[in-house]
């Protein structure tokens, strides 16, 4: 067995002998299939239920598996060894919001890429084709850092307060918010008229919240009334108000304007030039959409998909439209960072830090680091690792054992 994965299992295995009242079951949770995966084996065990949750607590303090997920799904039959012979009665509308799906500059400090062939390295995402070889095979090292975090939790803020509460009527007992343990959040839905919802109705709701397929001519951007355009306006709920919303912020912040890539460079200098005066007449009840010379219906249509893009959510479209898709069970650790899968509210999603609200191991152990980025840890900056025999916190080898950079030496 290797040292490293052993190290891990065990570590695992006696923080759930220790800390194993931070369990949170699901509802339901006997209805639920649950599954694990392993440090010391591949593969993963599949089709298990429990109907105590003592019975879970006991498997994990002997076993120490590295992830553990539960179905969003409900089933007469959780155990049944094949899909359709557990019976599916419904299942919970899941978000999942992860940085990896977020263009951040962040990604190009401490994100990692090797081309297998070649042994080529870079930093950022990874190519289409390594630049060196040509070759399309890599391993990738995906690190996560305050920025990262903090633009996925922004993103599960606005699922919840730009869409869930408003348009879609969920109160708030019915939601879940937990920290992945990695590089995200998951929003859980438990309201009883969303369980029987089918892939292609989760994924409209994908669409609707991320703003795919929207009409502005039903959204208030309509043609000229007395020469000046009707646009759209706060005061209509749902995508309408977004949209307002959206324009007025790109013009209290112009230099957004030279993000917008299908407005000409001349469209940009007038609107940056005059955005104090379009956002004055915006901010009149009706809105005025006044256009400057040079600027018509067409670039107000830009303006306008930009606002989109910027007040849509980005969400793992995946994750919500799959009926039978297991997620991470709140109080378990990420065998990738060790990291607590925590669950929160809207109270405490504001303050929560995963660099030192989702830590749980205590003392230290010597760890030889292969290579790894800077990085911060329960507020301590430690820099960047290579090829060096190292003793550390606890709760930062176990971090760099899980990401795969360090090991423990036989």
């Amino acid at each position: 067995m290797d040292k490293t994965e052993e190290f891990l299992k065990n570590q695992f295995a006696a923080y759930y002998q220790r800390k194993h009242e931070g369990l949170t079951m699901p509802p339901d949770y006997e209805k639920r299939e649950f599954a694990f995966f392993w440090f010391t084996r591949r593969g993963a065990l599949r089709h298990t239920s429990f109907t105590k949750k003592e019975e879970l607590i006991q498997f994990i303090a002997n076993e120490g598996p590295a992830h553990i997920f539960y179905s969003a799904a409900k089933y007469r039959k959780p155990d049944a060894p094949q899909m359709p012979l557990k019976e599916w009665e419904g299942a919970n509308l899941i978000f999942d919001i992860d940085a990896d799906h977020l263009i951040l500059p962040c990604q190009k400090l401490h994100d990692r890429w090797l081309c297998t062939e070649c042994s080529t390295r870079g930093k950022g995402q990874r190519p289409e084709a390594c630049p060196n070889c040509g070759a399309h095979a890599f391993q990738e090292l995906k690190w996560m850092c305050k920025e990262c975090l903090d633009a996925a939790k922004s993103e599960a803020i606005k699922i919840i307060e730009e869409f869930l509460l408003p348009d879609f009527g969920i109160v708030h007992k019915d939601i879940m918010i937990v920290f992945s343990g990695h590089r995200g959040y998951h929003v859980h839905c438990f309201t009883e008229e969303v369980q029987p919802l089918g892939s292609a109705e989760r994924r409209e709701i994908v669409d609707y919240v991320s703003g795919v397929g929207l009409d502005f001519l039903h959204h208030g951007l309509v043609d000229q009334s007395y020469g000046i355009p009707k646009g759209p306006d706060t005061r209509t709920p749902g995508w309408e108000q977004k949209i307002a919303r959206g324009i007025k912020a790109i013009f209290k912040s112009p230099s957004k304007i030279s993000e917008i890539t299908q407005l000409k460079a001349s469209q940009k200098e007038i609107l940056t030039r005059d955005a104090a005066s379009i956002l004055r007449q915006l901010e009149e009840s009706p809105p005025r959409y006044v256009m400057p010379k040079g600027i018509g219906k067409v670039a107000w249509r830009a303006i306008a998909q930009f606002a989109v893009e910027q007040m849509g959510a980005k969400v793992d479209e995946p994750v919500t439209t799959d009926i039978h898709r297991l997620i991470r069970l709140p109080g378990s650790l990420h065998g990738k960072t060790g990291f607590l899968v925590k669950q929160l509210d809207m109270n405490s999603l504001e303050k929560f830090d995963p660099f030192s609200d989702a830590q749980v191991f205590e003392g230290s152990t010597e760890v030889f680091v292969k290579e790894s980025p800077g990085f911060s840890l329960g507020n301590t900056e430690y820099p960047p690792m290579r090829e060096c025999e190292c003793e550390l916190p606890l709760s930062v080898a176990i971090l760099l054992l899980g990401k795969g950079v360090a090991i423990i030496n036989e």
